[in-house]
């Protein structure tokens, strides 16, 4: 349709051109115009452009070898494909580490791969690191290996909890285990959620062993963000110049955007309050949802009118906890491989703790975490939204249990 449109357009242009008398027409107002068409048909994402470049709609259509190719790179933004082959490696590719390839971090690693960077895997399930050997990753089974990998720039950590992080770089086999003269990275980029004093910590931590540099940038998003490469990275760290040089290793690759929230330990604090939200908003959907179906309500149905009105939100949209409404999405996979419930206490349980510390009230928050809590025990390693049926004993679009 963007082609089309385009087509239309120019060739209105050149009718025009050849029949009419230029001086006839304002020419500022026809090149405002057609700059303001090509913004609406053209899609680059601003990373890829220089902050001191200026859009010229003009110049590009006097452009031979631009219009012999109008749509074919905005195609590839659109569809957001990284298809290099096996092997290959993009112009602006650097050795990265990556250490944790669980639901989350799987596919954002799979993406860095796909977009042609040089990723050196990190885990210690054998089976996920053959996979990545056969994409084309350098694969070891330790931080300390891969803190001594040549030529790693920059290091990925997406992991379960604080505790983890804590052992990746402090650990026996951690990665401030080895001797400064063999540690490769100097950069690293904490995309797990643990709270913001784990990132202070980690930051001094660092700041001690010489040139290094913590950065936390919790995601929002998911594993179906993940998978697609629409993550939103809430960075937390200490100047312009060093979020920048985080954007530039995680967005477009891994996700759409990167958000700088303020200094080292932002980015956890924001994400707290993101997942405090999500937590208590996917309890009141999954408890509309359920007293809808219960009242003889069809769910799909009522899921359509959430979407169209003031109910909408993510958990409405993109994550419904309700089977059979929404494909792809964990409650159409009997919960499976999404956001671990326990990982949603630890959240609102930390969220807590901070709001403490911080002297403030969420008492939505706490009823919140006493009902996941409630399925700690049978349904921890569901995804949260099976709040709807573990909680409130929703059942499935299709009436089964």
């Amino acid at each position: 349709k963007s082609q089309k449109r385009l087509r239309r357009l120019l060739g209105k242009k050149e009718k025009h051109r050849q029949g009419t008398d230029p001086g006839q027409e304002d020419e500022r107002t026809r090149t405002k115009a057609m700059n303001n068409a090509l913004r609406r048909l053209i899609f680059v994402p601003s990373s890829f452009v220089p902050r001191t470049a200026t859009f010229n709609g003009e110049a590009c259509l006097k452009s031979s070898a631009w219009l012999s190719r109008p749509m074919a790179s905005s195609a590839s933004f659109f569809s957001r494909s990284y298809s290099l082959q096996a092997g290959e490696r993009s112009s602006s590719s650097q050795r990265i580490g990556f250490v944790g390839v669980g639901a989350m971090g799987r596919p954002m690693c799979q993406n860095l791969l796909k977009s042609g960077q040089d990723v050196v895997v990190c885990d210690t399930n054998e089976e996920v690191l053959k996979e990545f050997q056969s994409m084309g990753a350098e694969v070891v089974t330790s931080p300390a290996a891969l803190a001594r990998s040549a030529g790693v720039e920059t290091v990925i950590s997406m992991l379960p909890s604080a505790a983890h992080v804590e052992r990746v770089f402090g650990g026996e086999d951690g990665i401030l285990s080895v001797g400064a003269g063999e540690l490769q990275p100097k950069f690293f980029i904490d995309c797990s959620s643990t709270g913001p004093q784990c990132s202070l910590n980690m930051q001094q931590q660092l700041g001690q062993s010489g040139d290094l540099t913590f950065v936390d940038a919790p995601v929002s998003g998911g594993v179906p963000g993940a998978e697609a490469a629409t993550l939103t990275f809430m960075v937390g760290a200490p100047s312009e110049e060093i979020f920048e040089r985080v954007q530039a290793v995680l967005v477009p690759t891994v996700g759409k955007q990167a958000v700088h929230c303020g200094t080292t330990g932002a980015g956890q604090s924001t994400k707290l309050c993101n997942n405090l939200v999500l937590g208590i908003t996917m309890a009141g959907v999954s408890e509309a949802m359920a007293l809808g179906q219960k009242l003889g309500l069809d769910p799909e149905n009522l899921s359509r009118v959430f979407n169209s009105s003031s109910a909408q939100c993510w958990s409405t949209s993109l994550y419904n906890p309700c089977p059979g409404v929404m494909p792809g999405v964990p409650s159409s996979r009997d919960y499976e491989n999404g956001f671990l419930t326990e990982l949603m206490i630890k959240d609102l349980t930390s969220a807590q703790q901070a709001a403490e510390g911080a002297k403030a009230d969420i008492f939505l928050g706490k009823l919140a975490n006493d009902l996941y809590q409630k399925m700690q025990s049978d349904h921890q390693r569901k995804d949260f939204s099976a709040i709807y049926r573990f909680i409130y004993g929703g059942k499935a679009c299709s009436g089964d249990n």
